[in-house]
């Protein structure tokens, strides 16, 4: 049975591990298919720079049901309405772009979870099998197991982030650092060494806090509890770029 988002990643670090995932912005449920059926331990589902709709963010989150992967959805904005649409659908985690204070994770937080002032309560949705039976045992295991990732990719969220740290629920938390260049006012490249120094300084209090903090992979960010590898076009552009040169160059030109 899967154990849930929660249950997957924190067993991964206590064996020294981390959960691995992909990037995915393709409408095709079948990319997300083939990211379980390879061994990625999750994907997320990218609603804010993908166009994806809810019908195919649906599809991508029965694609990792069928392979045991967890479905994380990147939602558009920290609006509790969209995190609540999607747990709904069945996400097993919900990364919100852009947050910068604990007032706002608190609200995302609560989107999550059955209880007052939280998500509402629907049994005829997926994530809940279009039944109330044993509802008390799946609100249980959903507030236990789906997971709020804040993505940290602001100045402001940076300067803000003990206090998203402490924030109850907020057990994880993503480092995005394109965007946090960008509203830096230089690049990711440019910025490197400064991006190091912040990133350096959030994961010590991240430890510090036993906060889960996952950031892109193969760019520096060492000591990651999870970490994206790329995505699902990303793969076919650099595959396909990559093949096509091998294959011209192996082929003479027509006089």
């Amino acid at each position: 049975m899967f154990t849930g988002a929660r249950s997957r990643f924190v067993e991964l670090n206590d064996r020294g591990g981390q959960a691995i995932g992909a990037w995915v912005t393709s409408a095709d449920s079948s990319t997300t298919a083939i990211f379980g059926e390879v061994g990625y331990d999750f994907v997320i589902i990218d609603g804010e720079h993908g166009a994806l709709g809810v019908r195919d963010i649906l599809l991508h989150i029965r694609a990792a049901q069928a392979t045991g992967t967890v479905a994380i959805v990147r939602v558009l904005k920290g609006d509790p309405t969209q995190i609540q649409q999607v747990v709904d659908l069945g996400a097993d985690g919900v990364l919100v772009p852009k947050v910068e204070t604990a007032e706002q994770a608190a609200a995302c937080y609560a989107a999550t979870q059955y209880r007052a002032g939280g998500r509402g309560f629907c049994p005829m949705v997926p994530a809940a099998g279009w039944t109330g039976e044993n509802w008390s045992e799946h609100a249980s295991r959903s507030n236990r197991e789906v997971i709020f990732i804040p993505l940290i990719e602001t100045v402001a969220g940076v300067e803000n982030f003990e206090s998203i740290a402490n924030v109850d629920g907020v057990d994880f938390a993503f480092f995005g650092l394109g965007d946090l260049a960008q509203d830096m006012g230089t690049d990711m490249y440019a910025g490197r060494e400064q991006l190091l120094t912040i990133w350096e300084d959030c994961r010590d209090k991240a430890e510090r806090l036993a906060l889960r903090l996952g950031a892109p992979g193969g760019v520096g960010f060492d000591g990651t509890s999870f970490m994206t590898i790329g995505g699902d076009l990303n793969y076919v552009r650099a595959t396909g770029a990559e093949r096509l040169a091998k294959f011209r160059d192996a082929v003479p030109a027509r006089s």
